[in-house]
């Protein structure tokens, strides 16, 4: 992140995901990323990103909700999970994150019941592409901010981030 010394925005790199995965990923709940592409790959485990939550659901027919079932949970805990807090919508920035490694995986690796939990989806259909993610808290409010592909850039306020992140 980098400081502007005349304004109190801060410039950080930010990547879309469309929900319910974006409210997986804010609530704790996913802790894998996968892509097919390599967008996280330049980045330095450590690195903190925001999160913006893109205006399409993602369409994976509700497999999302099978494999949280598989892991105990009631449908009003996958509910909660897959829901953002009041003030938090479609095309905000709504939290910050600390990326860990990337690294390719085989289906057969992505297929194993925990990693399944933590990426959210099965194997067959998550991405090749793994990022784990260290930590992840809400903004202190919802930032809108226009996507663009992959990761991008953006200046948002210093007041939204949450102490201890920058």
């Amino acid at each position: 992140a980098t400081t502007n010394e005349d304004s109190n925005a801060v410039n950080m790199r930010a990547f879309s995901m469309n929900l319910p995965f974006a409210a997986l990923l804010a609530n704790g709940y996913k802790t894998l990323e996968t892509r097919n592409g390599t967008m996280f790959t330049p980045y330095p485990e450590g690195t903190k990103m925001l999160l913006h939550v893109g205006r399409r659901t993602y369409p994976d027919g509700d497999r999302h909700i099978e494999v949280m079932r598989s892991g105990g949970l009631s449908d009003t805990e996958i509910e909660d999970l897959k829901s953002l807090p009041g003030g938090f919508g479609r095309g905000m920035a709504v939290a910050i994150l600390e990326i860990g490694k990337t690294y390719e995986t085989t289906v057969q690796e992505r297929s194993d019941p925990d990693v399944q939990r933590k990426v959210a989806a099965f194997g067959a259909d998550s991405g090749r592409m793994v990022t784990e993610i260290k930590r992840v808290e809400y903004l202190k409010k919802g930032v809108r901010v226009s996507p663009s592909g992959g990761v991008f850039k953006v200046d948002v306020d210093r007041s939204a981030i949450p102490d201890g992140w920058l």
